[in-house]
């Protein structure tokens, strides 16, 4: 996976401290603009739903195996949450908030 920039850790530490307490996640694309909002209920749905487009997710919550194998099949770059079960794959980042 490719490594963040020093820009895209700032941004995406900004937002998960936004994001503390609210079970809310951002969808952003590549210039780190943020496609929506939603909750993390609706948060896997919404990435099979765009398919591509979508270069991070940042959210308040713990990546999970179901999570990273959608994030793979959607080409995201980078999975940012609190905490994670799982280690980086080939092709997608896995940052949380210690890494930030």
């Amino acid at each position: 996976p490719k490594a963040p920039t020093p820009k895209e850790l700032e941004v995406f530490g900004e937002m998960l401290e936004d994001l503390i307490g609210t079970r809310g996640a951002y969808v952003l694309d590549e210039k780190l603009n943020i496609l929506g909002k939603v909750p993390l209920s609706e948060l896997q749905g919404t990435i099979k739903s765009l398919h591509s487009g979508i270069y991070a997710v940042v959210f308040d919550g713990v990546i999970d195996r179901d999570l990273l194998m959608i994030a793979e099949r959607a080409n995201v770059s980078f999975l940012i949450a609190m905490d994670t079960k799982l280690k980086s794959t080939g092709r997608v980042a896995i940052l949380t908030s210690d890494d930030l």
